[in-house]
């Protein structure tokens, strides 16, 4: 056989391999598409909210935000629960306390005064008021009456181990149902993104300040839910980066013409607890005069100012 016969034999021999694999391929590809199918359509259930969702400019979100700082001025709610739990979620261990009923009484621009109640009797069990970076807390339990300043970030409670947790603030308690303004000022930067879930579209609107020329250290960050362009969440930041405050929001209900929150539920990370307010109704700008936010300490009550824990050296 002449020699160039016997070098085409292998090329034709590949060939023909690979006619019978691309049969072969044809014909299983066929048999998928007429029996088991190589793709269905499924339907996917799509939240009301998502469907529902607006479109919104930052500007017209930012005007939002004026609008509430406007609008609202007074804010009271005398169907108030509350429930607390202390410690860190890192410790392993936290502890609850029961619920309790009360009312809350609240003015711009820091202005707080918060009732908790016994269940059964409907007695004070505490009661504190707060203006500005003072505070005031009554503990009947002992007669004890505490002055203290919210911007102290840790107390000296030598003497007071059975008195009540004083992690948490009245200005935290304010900033959670009243968040402050941030107004604009020239290290402030503003972004806006689009963040969603399974239950909604968010837009999200981040404060910055600016450090230097080319870094920016976080302020607040707000989720605007975007059927209703309402706040549900809020995360405030400390100068190192680090969480001070995650809020929630929950059960928007319009009253005066405001979308506001029957369910706050508040995390503290670095002051280790979680506050979670239920409100029945709220009312709206009411006439609350100064005089509701000074709290005096009772006949024969022990008074007991709070000083600023001092660092080891």
């Amino acid at each position: 056989m002449p020699l160039a016969l016997r070098k085409q034999e292998p090329r034709a021999a590949f060939r023909g391999r690979a006619l019978r694999n691309a049969l072969l391929f044809v014909l299983l590809a066929s048999s998928l598409g007429a029996g088991c199918g190589v793709k269905r359509s499924v339907r996917v259930p799509v939240s009301q909210k998502v469907l529902e969702a607006k479109s919104a400019t930052l500007d017209e979100l930012l005007s939002l935000i004026s609008s509430y700082d406007a609008k609202l001025t007074t804010l009271s709610s005398s169907s108030l629960k509350v429930s607390f739990t202390s410690g860190k979620v890192e410790s392993g261990k936290l502890q609850e306390y029961r619920s309790a009923p009360g009312y809350v009484l609240l003015k711009r621009p820091d202005a707080l005064r918060l009732n908790i109640q016994n269940p059964l009797t409907k007695t004070t069990i505490v009661e504190l008021a707060s203006q500005g970076d003072d505070f005031f807390l009554w503990y009947p339990r002992e007669n004890k009456f505490f002055v203290g300043r919210n911007s102290v970030r840790e107390f000296d409670l030598e003497g007071s181990q059975n008195s009540p947790v004083f992690s948490a603030r009245p200005i935290h308690i304010f900033e959670a149902i009243l968040p402050y303004r941030l107004p604009p000022e020239p290290g402030m930067r503003i972004a806006m993104e689009e963040d969603r879930d399974a239950g909604a579209k968010y837009y999200v609107v981040s404060f910055f300040d600016a450090v230097g020329q080319d870094r920016l250290r976080p302020l607040r960050r707000l989720w605007f839910e975007r059927s209703a362009l309402a706040v549900v969440k809020q995360v405030t930041f400390a100068k190192d980066g680090s969480i001070t405050s995650s809020i929630r929001y929950a059960d928007l209900v319009s009253v005066g013409g405001l979308l506001l929150p029957h369910s706050i539920h508040i995390e503290r990370p670095a002051d280790g607890y979680f506050l979670d307010l239920q409100v029945k109704s709220w009312r709206v700008n009411p006439d609350i005069p100064e005089t509701a936010f000074m709290l005096s300490p009772p006949p024969a009550a022990q008074r007991i100012t709070l000083k600023e824990k001092t660092k080891s050296p």
